[in-house]
């Protein structure tokens, strides 16, 4: 719960988690109810609520059915206002049942587990103004229909550590006036895109709508992106067993506890980069015999540089007030 107020790693804590179910394994319980997840932060504690909960109360229940098979169907998800009896040595489970305590408002969703948005959250200033419905329209195609046709035709080669440990992957998409929200389920025979929030995901990613977009065009690359702070990933990869939880073996030789972000592979950073890179050249050779497109990307310092040469063409001996004032004129603009 201080990882992030002490400046230490903010990332899924498997080893603690992983005591905790054996912890549970060998208590053996009859049932079990968690309740953790009733309690959140308010007010000014509030971006706790984004780094406390590492585990979704839906994870919890799957993976202690699994850690504790003979648990069986006494699994819980408590919530303010469900009853919960013992007698006889039976448990029975009632939904909002209670006379004195009533769910107002499911808020789950606010505690869900993102260290990469505990602070500012991802925004999309759409700095080159793309018009917002034209976005719309080609996200929502890609996502919809061209990435799992990508996905189905990669699914044994690049998805294939996704489908053998049956990854869902969750991927936001953030407008500057919504967000979006689609996931990916590789147990799934026929894989097809999702919309909503999947409290079981493995693989998280927030990308600014302009980027995306500009992506699916091949006119702006993954270094905008990232450099640019409108990407943001996590991922907490693992899979329950009686013994306890496994994470993934090594998958790739730059991380060997991550997979790659299905974006890098539906857009590959050479091939992203090329594309960029003939639209920058089109872009600046079509400036050439359209000085009003240099006119204006011009910076003050390139009209001050092409004031100078200006000068020193007409009159090689101008004197240096003559100079000193163009300059004050220019920069003063």
């Amino acid at each position: 719960e201080t990882e992030h107020q002490n400046n230490q790693p903010c990332s899924f804590p498997y080893a603690a988690y992983d005591q905790e179910l054996k912890k549970i394994s060998l208590i053996k319980p009859h049932s079990i109810a968690p309740g953790a997840n009733g309690f959140k932060f308010l007010k000014g504690s509030s971006w706790l609520n984004k780094v406390v909960f590492p585990v979704t109360r839906e994870q919890f229940c799957r993976d202690v059915a699994i850690v504790c098979p003979e648990v069986g169907e006494n699994v819980f998800p408590l919530n303010p206002g469900d009853v919960v009896t013992f007698k006889n040595g039976e448990v029975s489970y009632m939904k909002q049942k209670s006379s004195f305590v009533q769910m107002v408002e499911d808020d789950r969703y606010d505690l869900r587990f993102s260290p990469t948005n505990t602070d500012d959250c991802l925004i999309d200033d759409n700095s080159d103004n793309y018009d917002l419905e034209e976005m719309k329209q080609t996200i929502r195609s890609e996502i919809c229909c061209n990435f799992p046709k990508f996905i189905k035709e990669k699914q044994d080669s690049l998805f294939l550590e996704y489908c053998h440990w049956n990854l869902i992957y969750q991927l936001e998409i953030v407008f500057p006036d919504e967000t979006q929200q689609y996931y990916f389920d590789f147990s799934e025979e026929n894989i097809e895109c999702h919309t909503g929030y999947n409290s079981l995901a493995h693989v998280f990613t927030s990308i600014a709508a302009s980027n995306f977009y500009g992506m699916s065009k091949g006119i702006k690359g993954w270094d905008s992106a990232h450099m640019g702070g409108y990407y943001r990933n996590f991922q907490k990869l693992y899979l329950p067993t009686p013994y306890g939880i496994i994470k993934p073996i090594e998958v790739n030789q730059e991380n060997s506890s991550q997979v790659k972000d299905p974006l890098d592979l539906r857009f590959p950073y050479q091939e992203i980069f090329e594309k960029v890179r003939q639209y920058e050249v089109q872009r600046w050779k079509s400036s050439e015999v359209n000085p009003k497109v240099v006119q204006k990307d011009e910076t003050k310092m390139l009209r001050i540089g092409n004031t100078l040469v200006r000068l020193s063409t007409n009159n090689n001996k101008v004197s240096t007030e003559e100079v000193t004032e163009s300059l004050q004129l220019v920069g003063g603009k």
